[in-house]
């Protein structure tokens, strides 16, 4: 079997590193695989994105070739038009409908490609335009295809109805996601909507080992690193934690430093309030970061909490299931967020320490007993480390996508 998967930039480019994960271990279960990002960069910046270097195809967004290719069909191929017809009138607003026609050359392209590649199935990641690349892919070809959605992708709505509606499956990632789509589209095709969770690759522990971890935990010299592995967009509430570290300087604690890993429109900003705080000593933005440096960090032990201060925001956007969370949590490593988007999905049960949204006090004080306590540091370690070992691990994730897959394959013949 051959799945072809559409992307947004990987396995080049610095995101969607959660998607690489799961590329990879469906590769690793002995499935064929060919990928086709939408835009891709020259950059393979994870070192994990190389091992799907041979798997991959990169093209541009667009050249000549692509749209005199678009033109021909136009002639020869009336599906096309039917294409057209219906992403016309399905697109909601002038600028969902532009975003889709940009792609509608490249998605041609494709579709003439992959007919000759053997490949009996098209998954896309998110529903924006690599979902309109992979419907447009399916409607010309005839090859069942089915996508995965995040969370700004299911609010922006485009042509969601629609793209449910020819799919196979649509996979939501948290249950809020599928009930919020739900609400968007309707219950017609609630059977083709399916939470499968995005997965982590987790290490060999018991309770023991992790808790060996903490024997240590308030000693006198331990200088603590609390991290947030995130980019610099309002989402994620950074500004917040910033206020916090001034909470924690105010009630004595100064054994610790915060670093800020990720890019984004935010790093000026950011940098202004720490420098107006004169929180240089203790706030560092060490700027984007290799996936593969980040779990080699969590293996070493040299992070003790991992935070997300996320909120939800003036424009509705808010978090899926942070995979930064899991990934922290697999090695036993105490996270704190907020109680936003789908966050308690995965924090609920003790497994981590969820605070309001906003509250630079609250985030301040969780903080100062969790480096007082090591019992409620070893606590979190095991209890999270369990949550995601039952529910997120990444070999049972990837079994049920293709299981999906290969049930709807079946269904189809």
């Amino acid at each position: 079997m051959r799945i072809a998967y559409i992307t947004a930039q990987v396995p080049w480019g610095r995101g969607e590193s959660f998607i690489l994960e799961e590329m990879l271990e469906i590769k690793h279960q002995g499935i064929d695989l060919l990928i086709i990002p939408r835009n891709p960069s020259r950059e393979v910046f994870h070192e994990e994105g190389k091992e799907l270097l041979e798997n991959s195809i990169w093209l541009p967004m667009l050249n000549l070739t692509m749209i005199a290719g678009f033109f021909l069909e136009l002639f020869s191929n009336i599906s096309l038009w039917r294409v057209l017809w219906k992403i016309l009138v399905n697109s909601r607003n002038p600028k969902i409908l532009i975003k889709n026609i940009m792609v509608v050359p490249k998605a041609v392209f494709i579709a003439k490609e992959i007919k000759k590649t053997g490949v009996s199935h098209v998954h896309a990641h998110w529903g924006s335009t690599t979902a309109t690349t992979a419907y447009i892919i399916s409607q010309i070809t005839n090859i069942p295809w089915s996508f995965t959605l995040h969370r700004w992708d299911i609010y922006e709505n485009n042509m969601l109805e629609e793209k449910v509606r020819s799919a196979c499956f649509v996979r939501c990632i948290s249950k809020k996601g599928k009930a919020d789509l739900l609400g968007i589209i309707g219950n017609e095709y609630v059977d083709k909507v399916q939470v499968v969770h995005i997965g982590v690759r987790m290490r060999s522990a018991d309770k023991a080992s992790i808790a060996a971890r903490y024997y240590n935990w308030g000693a006198p010299s331990k200088k603590f690193r609390f991290i947030v592995p995130a980019n610099l967009l309002p989402v994620k509430g950074h500004e917040y934690l910033i206020e916090g570290v001034c909470l924690l300087l105010q009630n004595g604690l100064k054994n610790f430093h915060v670093v800020f890993y990720g890019d984004g429109p935010l790093k000026g900003s950011l940098e202004e309030q720490i420098h107006r705080k004169g929180l240089e000593e203790y706030v560092k933005m060490a700027g984007a970061i290799p996936h593969n440096i980040l779990i080699d960090m969590y293996k070493s032990g040299s992070v003790d909490v991992v935070i997300l201060p996320s909120i939800n925001t003036e424009d509705g956007q808010h978090e899926g299931i942070p995979v930064a969370l899991m990934e922290a949590m697999s090695y036993g490593i105490p996270v704190i967020s907020t109680n936003t988007g789908s966050i308690s999905e995965l924090l609920s049960d003790g497994a981590g320490i969820l605070v309001k949204e906003k509250s630079a006090n609250e985030l301040a004080m969780v903080l100062l007993d969790l480096v007082n306590n090591k019992n409620i540091a070893s606590s979190l370690a095991i209890k999270g480390y369990e949550k995601v070992r039952k529910e997120f691990e990444i070999e049972k994730t990837t079994q049920m996508l293709l299981q999906l897959v290969l049930r709807r394959k079946a269904n189809s013949m």
